[in-house]
């Protein structure tokens, strides 16, 4: 399976762990009265001056230049406000798994290829020490990269519960560990590489399926009104309510219809009978007579009792008009 591919861990565990975020200082993040600090556009606030950013030894001049430190993002809205978000259908809940594992498999593989080329620079870095240099050569805790991390996170999944074994040898004996470890991240990335071509074909295949009715995002709850409204019961007692008004009104003309439904476009009586015909054709239930009969129904006797058009049936269902006729009669 996916989570088998990847190696997750057990539910509700984050891929962060605890010490990290034990070294940010959140608390005074949300001591902040954000609430007074000066407005940027529409839903940011400018922090203030006097908080001090916790210090990050993964960033690089580019970061610095791109990555934002000053504004925090302020929705406008607040606990009281009566706005809902949309229930998302089950099959927008398809489109959202689907795009959330390929997210998942490209960050579990990015980070095995950075893990990857920092040990093949180690790699090279020890192929030109001296025998005397090789021997005293140590790794730190960032193990040849740039993130203390990132190389922990991959060689974490790959190992599991001997990963800090693994690591340890990585910065205490690097010129034994280093080539194994590398070998072993390698082979991990060609064996995701070929599974992500499965997976391909896979997602491709759900995201056909379920795009287009994704998209449909009523669908649900009118399918569901409207089976109450159609109901026998729901029909009846419309027709029992408003007869009783017009018994309270004491009226001197009871005798019209109760309920009373205008078609100006007679077209749409084909397109309900085509569609229920549909229906009735994929129906394993149903015996090859009844789907004749039914069609007949649909396509020449309620187009008579509505006075209009007849639909079309084939030559094997023109035998059945006998049949009809003598249900009308």
């Amino acid at each position: 399976t996916f989570q088998e591919l990847i190696s997750l861990r057990g539910p509700g565990e984050v891929i962060i762990p605890k010490s990290i975020y034990d070294q940010n200082d959140t608390d005074s993040m949300i001591s902040i009265d954000y609430g007074s600090c000066s407005q940027q556009g529409t839903s940011y606030r400018s922090v203030p001056r006097s908080y001090i950013p916790p210090a990050c030894s993964g960033r690089t001049l580019l970061c610095k230049e791109v990555l934002n430190d000053h504004c925090v993002l302020f929705p406008t809205f607040t606990d009281e406000s009566s706005s809902v978000a949309a229930k998302k259908s089950v099959f927008e809940e398809h489109m959202y798994k689907i795009e959330d594992e390929r997210f998942e498999l490209d960050i579990v593989m990015e980070v095995n290829l950075s893990a990857i080329r920092s040990l093949e620079s180690v790699q090279l870095h020890m192929n030109s020490l001296t025998p005397e240099q090789l021997n005293n050569f140590q790794l730190d805790d960032q193990l040849g990269g740039q993130s203390t991390f990132t190389q922990r996170q991959a060689v974490q999944r790959i190992y599991g519960e001997r990963a800090s074994e693994i690591i340890d040898g990585l910065k205490r004996n690097p010129r034994v560990a280093v080539p194994i470890v590398l070998k072993r991240l390698k082979s991990k990335d060609e064996e995701w590489r070929e599974s992500k071509k499965n997976f391909e074909r896979f997602w491709k295949e759900q995201s056909e399926k379920y795009y287009l009715k994704s998209l449909d995002y009523m669908g649900i709850n009118c399918k569901n009104s409207d089976g109450r409204i159609i109901r026998n019961r729901h029909l009846l007692n419309e027709i029992e309510n408003i007869k009783e008004e017009r018994d309270q009104q004491l009226t001197p003309n009871n005798n019209q219809p109760h309920l009373i439904y205008s078609y100006e476009d007679l077209s749409i009586l084909d397109d309900a009978a085509s569609l229920i015909i549909f229906l009735v054709k994929r129906q394993m239930t149903f015996a090859k007579e009844d789907k004749q009969n039914i069609k007949k129904i649909m396509y020449q006797f309620l187009p008579d009792f509505l006075f209009a058009p007849r639909g079309e049936l084939s030559d094997d269902e023109e035998g059945i008009l006998l049949y009809c006729t003598n249900w009308i009669d």
